[in-house]
């Protein structure tokens, strides 16, 4: 197994790029409508997991004898919630169609990454984008030119970059909530984002590649 794949509901407008992303061994997670990704690119999902109030059930009944489904109607927990909770532990987790159709799905999706105790291993991606929650440093790869957001969701200590053109002394801190570090922009190809406790939202946009 390469990593888990989970496919929410968001739209996802071009397949060919979502195909190139989704390996053969990867263990595939449709959360609800998501099931539409994989359907489209011909893979083969392990679960199919939500409340199935926005999954086309004609195509749901194509997967009946060929994947696990689990109906699972608690309100209290959204279908990504319910995805990330049936991952494969230790494996690091793509999740695709889960941001930018609507903001409270956005905000929410940090939330729950933000509850967490360990996220860091989680990514969000779309075609240009990742987002990730982290509460350890961590090092982006991309290309000279980036943009990268740096957000502080909670009170970070000890926060410095290398590889970003703004270091975050430029703006000051303290480094907590409403803190703004959008538009930095990558002057290496690897930058480092290293802090000493606390979590922080980072945005990458990737239009270099």
């Amino acid at each position: 197994m390469n990593k888990a794949v989970i496919l929410a509901g968001a739209d996802i407008d071009d397949y060919g790029w979502l195909g190139q992303q989704v390996g053969q061994n990867d263990f595939i997670i449709c959360a609800d409508s998501g099931l539409r990704h994989v359907h489209a690119i011909g893979g083969q999902p392990n679960i199919i997991i939500g409340d199935f109030d926005s999954v086309d059930p004609i195509m749901l009944e194509l997967y009946r004898d060929k994947s696990q489904i689990i109906l699972d109607d608690n309100q209290n927990a959204t279908d990504l919630m319910k995805a990330i909770d049936r991952a494969p532990k230790g494996q690091p987790i793509d999740i695709y169609g889960a941001m930018g159709q609507r903001a409270d799905h956005d905000f929410s999706n940090y939330l729950i990454l933000m509850a967490m105790d360990n996220p860091d291993h989680i990514t969000l991606k779309s075609k240009y984008e990742t987002r990730r929650v982290v509460k350890s440093p961590c090092e982006i790869d991309g290309h000279i030119g980036d943009y990268v957001g740096l957000f502080p969701l909670t009170l970070v200590m000890d926060f410095h970059t290398k590889g970003l053109k703004y270091a975050p002394d430029v703006l000051g801190g303290s480094y907590q909530f409403g803190w703004n570090g959008a538009c930095n922009e990558m002057v290496e190809d690897q930058a480092l984002i290293s802090f000493d406790k606390g979590t922080m939202l980072i945005t990458h946009s990737n239009k270099g590649e």
